[in-house]
């Protein structure tokens, strides 16, 4: 452990901020980000591994991230996607074929590895530097690039269209 450990109300006043923004990024909704902030603060209260954690600010993140995918998990199939857009120039429909791409995309990110999802939310979500990453997870910054590198290889191929059956193209059944 550090020699100074911080405490959970350290954490959540130094990192509330941009733990509250990471789950609205996950979520896509500012008040389940809020209630999941909250759920956050309840669950690392009181939590043998959050207290023998030797990065605490790692740990506070890495468990918002879970419970941000435990909230999407529950949420399908019952509730549909509505985010909160913020007023711009741009059509309805742009604004919903965004809306459905960036919930594929979250989607895909549910599918991977649970070191694959934590890296990849804190680098493209987060916008955090490889190094702070590296620190976060307990790896090196070359392993972080790696797995950042592999994982947007499995996110590429699990979004790619699937491929149009030459056999059946331009055939009516």
């Amino acid at each position: 452990m550090s020699s100074e450990p911080q405490g959970l109300l350290d954490i959540l006043e130094a990192h509330g901020a941009e733990l509250h923004a990471l789950l609205t990024r996950l979520t896509l909704r500012a008040g389940v980000a809020a209630d999941l902030l909250q759920d956050l603060f309840l669950k690392l209260h009181g939590s043998e591994g959050f207290a023998r954690a030797e990065n605490r600010k790692a740990y506070a993140f890495q468990a918002a991230i879970h419970l941000a995918f435990d909230w999407r998990r529950r949420q399908r199939p019952y509730e549909h996607l509505s985010t909160e857009p913020v007023a711009t120039g741009e059509s309805p429909l742009d604004l919903l074929i965004d809306a459905e791409e960036l919930e594929q995309v979250l989607e895909a990110i549910e599918r991977l590895s649970p070191l694959a999802q934590q890296v990849v939310a804190l680098r493209y979500l987060q916008h955090e530097e490889y190094p702070a990453i590296a620190e976060q997870v307990g790896k090196t910054e070359h392993q972080v690039r790696a797995l950042c590198a592999k994982a947007i290889g499995q996110l590429r191929e699990m979004l790619q269209p699937a491929p149009e059956n030459s056999e059946t193209r331009g055939v009516r059944p």
